[in-house]
């Protein structure tokens, strides 16, 4: 069953699950899959039929918690499909408020990209804007362009690039994998094992130093995303004293420390933020 054949009927087979789902539990969809006559999977092998991807995911981590299963899907052969699209099968939808998180200009903000910048990568379609605001996948797609942007990386060879990637990790938005600067400014995929050309073609290892901010950042998101809350608190600190001038890291602990009751702590890292973006009020208030 190839990507373009997927159809609810896929649901009636071996179904796997990468990252947090945005509109039910890992349980709630285990137990869809098997009300509609199919088999819900903890792995993804050679026998699953389906990986569906969360809204709220991120398959493509140096953790290896989700990226595992994104990468076997590819070896394996086995179409991919996002939350919309499963949702679409069982007659629901994703709220818009799972979205909405920043406006243009905090996502400038934290991204270090200018706010036309970012207007302009969602009139290309590179970042999904939903009634003026942007999501938490929207900040890791932002923050990819801006370092390649920053690398030497042209802005057309992105779109070029994004769209080879999709032919063969379809239903996979720009915020699930990890892109590099590759050899004359291309592009480069990260994959379990290796980093891939934007064909699909692995090229060389991956360099898994922990110690990189890009990587540490995501990790904390991650967590965050996971519900480990300490965990996710434990990197943003690190990143927060290791990158004085990175605005997103305080930000997004300033959130974290909010959601979780801590509303001292939470100012703090507010007046972190503003220090280091020079954008005060920044931090989203819950929806």
């Amino acid at each position: 069953m190839t990507p373009l054949e997927l159809d609810s009927a896929a649901l009636k087979r071996s179904v796997a699950f990468t990252g947090r789902l945005a509109c039910m539990t890992r349980a709630e969809a285990f137990e869809v899959v098997r009300q509609r006559g199919g088999t819900p999977s903890l792995a993804v092998t050679k026998g699953t039929n389906l990986l569906i991807v969360g809204e709220l995911g991120w398959p493509l981590l140096d953790d290896g918690r989700p990226s595992n299963k994104l990468s076997r899907a590819n070896a394996y052969g086995i179409p991919v499909a996002n939350e919309r699209r499963f949702l679409e099968w069982i007659g629901k939808t994703v709220p818009d408020s799972v979205h909405k998180t920043y406006s243009a200009d905090q996502l400038a903000a934290v991204s270090k990209l200018s706010s036309e910048m970012v207007l302009k990568l969602a009139q290309l379609g590179l970042l999904d804007e939903r009634g003026d605001r942007f999501g938490f996948r929207d900040l890791a797609s932002a923050r990819q362009i801006a370092k390649l942007l920053a690398d030497g990386v042209r802005l057309s060879e992105i779109i070029r690039a994004v769209s080879q990637i999709r032919k063969w990790l379809p239903d996979v938005g720009l915020a699930n994998v990890r892109l590099h600067a590759g050899p004359h400014y291309s592009l480069e995929v990260e994959q379990h094992g290796g980093r891939a050309d934007k064909h699909g073609q692995f090229v060389l290892a991956v360099d898994q130093s922990q110690n990189n901010p890009d990587d540490l950042f995501e990790q904390a998101q991650s967590a965050e995303e996971a519900g480990d809350i300490a965990d996710a608190e434990r990197l943003y600190r690190i990143l927060m004293k290791s990158d004085p001038t990175d605005a997103a890291t305080p930000f997004n602990l300033g959130n974290l420390l909010r959601a979780s009751g801590r509303n001292v702590e939470a100012e703090a890292a507010l007046r972190a933020n503003a220090r280091r973006s020079d954008i005060r009020g920044c931090l989203v208030q819950p929806q």
